[in-house]
């Protein structure tokens, strides 16, 4: 015979009165009135996963606490969560919401109370899994809900109509995207709703992108009006977008270790001890900074400086990948000679030109006496018609040699410069930094091809641009010298 005690504890499970969001965790869930898509991006520890299933279990029982001002469903729904793999899935997000077994191998009940579980069907292969389960909703209908895996791939996230998805930690790009697909209003009942809890392991990638920035297109250039240099390498502005605003839908909010009331202070320093540096800010404050995959691994604040103008007595060269639809990118490096220190100080990156007027812009940036070195595979040919391209700048007045490729030659050599202080890029490089930042390798540990174009230049100016460096007096001397006549 049940006791009034075990149903008052019932009730005070069923109606979700154990959960006290702290200040972030409220106002995640109060965006979702309007947010279609919300990013909790948070360090460990902060209750950014815990905060997901708990709105999870609320919407899927239709059982909402008075304090709720998020979006409410008054009908039963259709729930994917998904995270890396199906053993992640079933230790973490499986286990919060419908129960598990704890490591003395006690069950131990989920967020969403055992008496409205009606039916859960187990997932073959993988031992403990579930596959769905389904929910009595508060209307009257039944919920479902299915236990998904990242590494399924894009195709399994194909097909169906979602109310709610909830996705915990990173996904690739392309599985994101196929769930967003899943949310339209296809049966009348409003738009779903997409949640993504996760820490920025991976720095700063597409993922991140997506949230925390929007473009704004810039006004297309009218038939044989003169632009300047600025304004070809101009393509969308990229702008970032502040935390905790709802825009195009989106809404993305951060949350640290002292957003955490339930954290104490000697447990944030026990943590804090068992982190390397650079993975203080993603592990603790939830800021993309150094990711895992990536092949720079180093804080940005090693090397990135305040521009300057640089010394006249400094070599200059500059390095160049070509490209028509992809971008024909320019990095400009200077060299502290007395110190050793090279500087990346101007950049160039600019699609669908041709080598003449690529030219053109690159002699006003300096090129009309800073030597070059290009991308090896130059004269096979150009991506638009089959030209030799390396001929064409020749014509227009560029000084280009052929550099070789080696890319994990180049990239350990900036890894050692940065670590001895050797190396600089100047803040204004804002395109070289976006692509730093998201230069990464595969699974297998090779480097990502793509949105590569000017860390291909570094690395070519990197291997052979010091030998061929000049001053712009070394050069008019040398021309003074071989143009003119001299009287001894």
């Amino acid at each position: 015979m049940l006791t009034a005690s075990h149903h008052c504890t019932s009730e005070y499970k069923k109606r979700f009165l154990f959960y006290k969001p702290h200040l972030k965790q409220e106002k995640f869930h109060a965006a979702s009135t309007k947010a279609i898509e919300r990013l909790f991006l948070a360090g460990n520890r902060t209750g950014k996963t815990y905060c997901g299933c708990v709105e999870d279990a609320i919407h899927l029982t239709g059982v909402y606490p008075d304090w709720w001002t998020g979006h409410k469903f008054n009908h039963s729904i259709t729930v994917w969560v998904a995270s890396e793999n199906y053993e992640i899935t079933r230790n973490v997000l499986q286990k919060m919401l419908i129960g598990g077994y704890s490591l003395d191998g006690h069950f131990t009940d989920g967020l969403i109370h055992p008496s409205l579980i009606l039916k859960k069907a187990m997932l073959s292969g993988v031992n403990g899994a579930v596959d769905y389960v389904q929910i009595q909703h508060s209307s009257g209908g039944v919920s479902s809900l299915y236990f998904k895996s990242y590494k399924q791939g894009r195709e399994k996230f194909q097909g169906a109509r979602c109310h709610l998805i909830h996705l915990d930690e990173e996904p690739p790009k392309d599985v994101y995207t196929e769930c967003s697909m899943r949310l339209a209003d296809v049966d009348g009942m409003g738009q779903g709703r997409l949640i993504l809890t996760m820490t920025p392991l991976k720095g700063y990638t597409e993922m991140m992108s997506y949230f925390l920035e929007h473009r704004v297109t810039k006004k297309k250039a009218e038939q044989g009006e003169i632009q300047s240099i600025e304004e070809l390498q101009q393509e969308d502005e990229v702008i970032r977008t502040d935390p905790e605003i709802i825009f195009n839908g989106k809404y993305y909010i951060q949350a640290s270790w002292d957003d955490n009331t339930h954290l104490s202070e000697e447990t944030k320093q026990q943590l804090r001890s068992t982190l390397k540096p650079y993975e203080l800010e993603a592990r603790e404050k939830g800021i993309p900074s150094v990711g895992s995959g990536l092949v720079y691994q180093v804080m940005e604040s090693e090397f990135l400086v305040e521009p300057f103008e640089i010394p006249h007595y400094w070599p200059c060269v500059f390095g160049m990948d070509v490209g028509f639809f992809a971008p024909t990118a320019v990095v400009f490096m200077a060299h502290d000679k007395d110190n050793d220190i090279l500087y990346i100080y101007k950049e160039y990156s600019v699609t669908e030109k041709t080598a003449a007027q690529h030219a053109a812009s690159l002699m006003i940036m300096g090129c009309d006496w800073i030597p070059g070195v290009c991308d090896p595979a130059v004269n096979q040919g150009s991506q638009r018609d089959g030209e030799k391209l390396i001929d064409d700048y020749a014509k227009a007045g560029l000084k280009l040699n052929k550099g070789k490729y080696a890319k994990e030659l180049a990239v350990d050599s900036v890894l050692e410069r940065i670590r001895t202080g050797r190396f600089k890029v100047f803040k204004t490089c804002r395109k070289f930094m976006d692509e730093w930042r998201g230069y990464s390798r595969d699974d297998k540990g090779k480097i990502n091809k793509g949105r590569d174009h000017l860390m291909n230049a570094l690395e070519f100016v990197i291997l052979d641009g010091l030998p061929m460096s000049r001053t712009k007096r070394q050069v008019e001397m040398r021309y003074n010298y071989n143009d003119k006549p001299r009287f001894f």
